[in-house]
């Protein structure tokens, strides 16, 4: 009996959002700073991938390195 309660609501669950219309829900100002820090980090998370693929390319063309000092 149990297992036929879950399945039941496991399978209503993707029409749930038909059935609710409006929320009144508030988003306090904490949640648009998380907003901002994601997507500045993901900013700087695809600079850096770009800058290390970058050099690596960099390098493979030219076949030269740095030299250490």
């Amino acid at each position: 009996m149990k297992s036929i309660f879950i399945i039941g609501m496991l399978a209503l669950f993707p029409f749930s959002s038909i059935i609710i219309s409006e929320a009144y829900a508030y988003i306090d100002p904490g949640t648009g700073s998380l907003f901002i820090q994601v997507i500045i980090g993901a900013i700087v998370g695809v600079g850096i991938t770009v800058k290390i693929y970058w050099y690596k390319l960099k390098e493979k063309i030219t076949g030269m390195r740095k030299k250490s000092e």
